[in-house]
């Protein structure tokens, strides 16, 4: 029998388009910005996911004898850029009163928050242990490992930027509310990762 990519896909989505670094940004990015400039950050989430996601498939034997070390240095590093995050989205000035300041985020923001994003780490960790590895290594299993994972969270990524463009509007009305609630919301993740 072989992998039940299936099984793993709907796995991967039920996890990966619940609220979470990447979704909360791109959903409170495209509130403020519209859903076409937030396409470079998530293309930046998309590159950096895939890149993460193979660097999983391939090394997660070895990582399996580090995690011990990696995950209490991982989880405050992680949580700290999401809090740093947050606490630049509380900041930002209202809609009207928009500064230099207040740019969509680029490509190297999306593709850079994946090496911190713990929960996207560990999803990996955990999805290719219960998925893959009992089926064996090989690299072809590795790379349709890190495609379904990427595309799954894609679509997520995608289905929460187009609800913050849909709520553009309401957003320009009431940005300052929103913002807070944006980053109590990453607040909210960093507090998960340190507690996972």
């Amino acid at each position: 029998m072989g992998v039940p990519y299936g099984e793993m896909i709907v796995s991967v989505f039920a996890s990966t388009a619940s609220p979470g670094p990447n979704n909360i940004l791109l959903l409170s990015s495209s509130s403020r910005h519209g859903l076409k400039k937030c396409l470079p950050l998530e293309a930046g989430i998309m590159t950096g996911l895939l890149t993460v996601m193979l660097l999983v498939g391939l090394a997660c034997g070895l990582l399996g004898q580090f995690v011990p070390q990696i995950i209490p240095v991982a989880r405050f590093i992680g949580a700290a850029y999401i809090l740093y995050l947050a606490w630049k989205l509380i900041r930002k000035p209202p809609a009207g009163e928009a500064s230099a300041e207040d740019k969509p985020l680029t490509f190297v923001n999306g593709f850079l928050l994946q090496f911190l994003n713990l929960k996207i780490m560990m999803l990996g960790i955990a999805n290719y242990s219960g998925f893959i590895m009992p089926h064996g290594f090989s690299l072809r299993s590795s790379l349709l490992f890190a495609v379904c994972m990427t595309f799954c969270a894609v679509s997520g990524n995608l289905i929460w930027a187009t609800v913050g463009s849909v709520l553009y509007p309401l957003y320009r009305r009431h940005s300052k509310f929103v913002n807070i609630v944006m980053g109590l919301l990453l607040v909210w993740a960093a507090w998960k990762i340190l507690n996972i």
